[in-house]
Formats: structure tokens, sequence, C-alpha cells
């Protein structure tokens, strides 16, 4: 129940700072809540997953659970729905619900029908998901830039629809600037949120991809990016100063992260001096380049 509240003033906040013209209204907030809603019993086939669906992977798992619950105990939260025409409704909150009620094989679903436009059928949709905690990582961050582009909202506002610090869906945000490939590794949880937002603040997607494999194969925890993030960003102020390198160093420096598979910088000073630094992101990295070191 307490979810329940919070997903009400969350979208009473979000009607408050919307412009007025996006046809947002009160309904929206009403429409969560179940204490002055008519609750109906409808066929579960009349009701059609909702489009506006920013979650996109469902734990089979999960749902198998949420099933033998309602097996045993039946739906006790009400799912919200819309009218589509007479005979069928879409869902508005409430998919795992239908997904586990199928597996269940119950015939009828408590339902609260609204009729809603298409807008606020994706804002509650939005706001419930990310209020809910349901989303990976990466949905999430979708959640909030449709949200954001949608309504034309800043982040502060969006951060107090959703009870979270401007900093948080900052961060969160970033996390779109990823490769494809390690938002999915993302999505699939082999890269936690911790770890995304590290490898968000680095601007080098040879990195990105480098440190995102050392993740998965070296179990970096958050705090072992963050330190090497630190690191590099330390680096980078250090060599900022220096003339750029010459074509044959910068081959050089492939030649040796490739032998000893890692990354390498070759740092020239003046008289023909300098340095090479070689990069470690663990314990068992360093010890594998010790062990090509010695040959």
């Amino acid at each position: 129940m307490a979810k329940k509240q919070h997903l009400g003033r969350g979208l009473e906040a979000l009607i408050s700072v919307l412009p007025k013209d996006i046809g947002i209204l009160s309904t929206a907030s009403s429409a969560v809540s179940v204490e002055t809603q008519e609750v109906k019993l409808l066929p579960i086939s009349m009701l059609t997953p909702p489009k506006w669906q920013p979650r996109k992977n469902f734990s089979q798992e999960k749902l198998e659970q949420l099933a033998e619950s309602i097996k045993s105990s039946g739906v006790i939260e009400p799912l919200i729905v819309s009218p589509l025409d007479d005979t069928h409704y879409e869902i508005v909150c409430g998919e795992r619900r239908y997904r586990a009620a199928k597996i269940a094989g119950i015939d009828k679903l408590p339902v609260i029908i609204k009729p809603l436009s298409e807008q606020q059928k994706m804002l509650i949709s939005l706001i419930e998901n990310i209020q809910r905690e349901d989303l990976n990582p990466v949905e999430e961050a979708y959640a909030y830039k449709k949200i954001i582009e949608e309504y034309n909202i800043t982040q502060e506002e969006l951060a107090k629809i959703v009870g979270k610090t401007r900093s948080v869906i900052t961060n969160t945000l970033r996390i779109l600037s990823l490769p494809e490939d390690v938002l999915k590794q993302i999505e699939d949880g082999t890269i936690s949120a911790g770890h995304a937002r590290s490898l968000a603040s680095i601007t080098d997607t040879r990195l990105i991809y480098e440190i995102a494999e050392k993740i998965v194969q070296d179990k970096l925890t958050v705090r072992d990016v963050e330190e090497i993030v630190r690191h590099l960003k330390s680096a980078r102020k250090r060599v900022s100063g220096i003339k750029q390198q010459l074509p044959e160093i910068r081959q050089l420096e492939s030649d040796l992260g490739r032998l000893l598979g890692t990354k390498v910088r070759i740092v020239n000073t003046k008289n023909a001096k300098g340095k090479i630094v070689i990069y470690y992101y663990s314990l068992a990295d360093f010890d594998k380049i010790i062990k090509k070191l010695k040959g």
C-alpha cells in the first residue's frame, strides 16, 4: 500500500510541474488511488499489454514465483486499465501481475477502469516502474530520457517527481552514452549500475571496452573501477601539457599494449628521455603482466 501512495504523490507532483497544455489532468493522479475507485473483474482475454511499457525484460523465474503466489492468494492489488474499445482494455499498471496470472491459469483479474489519454498512459507506466524499482539501469535511463523529452521538463523537476536527487538522474542518463555492447551487459546484469556510472565518465571508447571486459573477467568491484577512473583522470591531467605523440610512438604503444594485454603509455621528455607506463586494473591483471614480462 505504501508504494501505491508513493506513486500517487509522484504523479501529483508531476502534474504540478508539467505544462498545462499537455493534457495531464487530475485523473492521472486519481487513477493510481485504488481506495476511491471501483474494482471490477474482467476476463484476462479482454486485457492487452501496454505499448508504453518501459520495462523490456521480465524474469521468468520471478514470474513463476508470482504465479505460485497468485494461485494460493489470488491477485490482491488491482490492475489499472484504460478502454481501447467496448471489449478490450489496455493495461496501464500491472503487466507483471497480468503475465503471472496467465502462467497461473487465472481467467479473470481485478481491475480499475480509467479513460486515459496516450500521454497519461505513458506517464503513469513510466512513473510506476521507476518508483517500484522494476527497471534495470538502462531501462530506467531511457524512461527518464523519454519523460524529459516528451514533457520538456528539467532534470531537477524529474528528480522531485521520482523522489531521487538530481545527481542520480544525471548519472543514470549518462549511462546511455556507453556503447551498445556495454549497455547490453548492463541490461543482462553482468555489469552493475555502479560499474556503469563509472564507465560513463570515460570518454575513450576503447578504454570503456577494456575495463568492461576486465569487470567481467576479473570480477572487479565498483570501488576497483572507481579507482581506475580516478587514476586515468589523474594521468590525463599530468600529460595534458605534453605535445601530441608521433605516429611511430603511438604505434609502439599499440604494439606493446597488444603484447601485454593492457593499456601502455609512452611519455616523451627532453634529451631523448621518457618513461613507459603499463596499466593494470587488478592484482590478477598485475600477475598476468609480470608473467608476460618475465617471458
